[in-house]
C-alpha cells in the first residue's frame, strides 16, 4: 500500500491508495523537491515539503528520505561527483565504513549508482545511509535513506518502493 499526495487549498495532502501504480498522483498532481517528482509514498510514512519522507515507530528515532539536488560544475561524470562525496564523508564521520559506488538504472537518468555508509552518531548508535545518485546532464539527484541500523530491515523495503516510484523531471529544452 502507498500514499498519494494531492495539493489542496491547505497544500500537501496524503490519502492512502492502493498499490495499482495507476492510481498514483500524475505529473501534474505529483508533489516536488526540485527535479524530483514524488507522485506517492509508502504506506506509512509522511511527507515532509522540502525535505522529503519520513517514518517515526515508537521508542526509535525517526527513518527519513531527504531529497536534494546539485549541479555537476565540471564534465558529466558522476564517479567524480561521488568520489568528492565520498572524501567529505571520510572527514565528516569518525571510522565510517562505506560500500560502493554501484550502478543502478534509474529511469529518465545518464546514470545512477548506489552508495552505501555505516556510521556511529554522537549518541554512540550505528546509523546507516542508503544513497542513490542519479545524474540527467549536469542535474545530479540524491536521495538519502537515513536510519539506525537496528531499523534498516524493516525501512529498506519501503525505501526501495519508493526509489521506484520517484521520477525526474526532464530537462527543459
Amino acid at each position: 500500500m502507498a500514499t498519494a499526495l494531492k495539493l489542496g487549498k491547505d497544500g500537501w495532502t496524503a490519502s492512502d491508495m492502493g498499490a495499482n501504480p495507476g492510481q498514483f498522483a500524475g505529473h501534474s498532481s505529483a508533489a516536488r523537491i526540485g527535479r524530483w517528482i514524488i507522485p506517492a509514498i509508502p504506506f506509512g510514512w509522511t511527507w515532509i515539503p522540502d525535505f522529503g519522507i519520513q517514518k517515526r515507530a515508537e521508542g526509535v528515532v525517526p527513518s527519513n528520505v531527504y531529497l536534494r539536488e546539485d549541479r555537476l560544475l565540471a564534465g558529466n561524470q558522476l564517479n567524480l561527483y561521488i568520489q568528492a562525496q565520498i572524501t567529505i564523508m571520510k572527514r565528516t564521520f569518525l571510522d565510517p565504513v562505506i560500500a560502493g559506488p554501484a550502478p543502478l538504472t534509474f529511469s529518465g537518468a545518464a546514470e545512477a549508482a548506489l552508495l552505501m555508509l555505516k556510521h556511529q552518531s554522537m549518541h554512540q548508535v550505528t546509523v546507516f545511509q542508503v544513497q542513490h545518485y542519479v545524474r540527467s546532464g549536469n542535474w545530479i539527484g540524491i536521495a538519502t535513506l537515513t536510519t539506525l541500523e537496528s531499523e534498516l530491515l524493516k525501512v529498506r523495503a519501503d525505501f526501495d518502493q519508493f526509489m521506484k516510484l520517484l521520477q525526474i523531471e526532464p530537462e527543459p529544452v
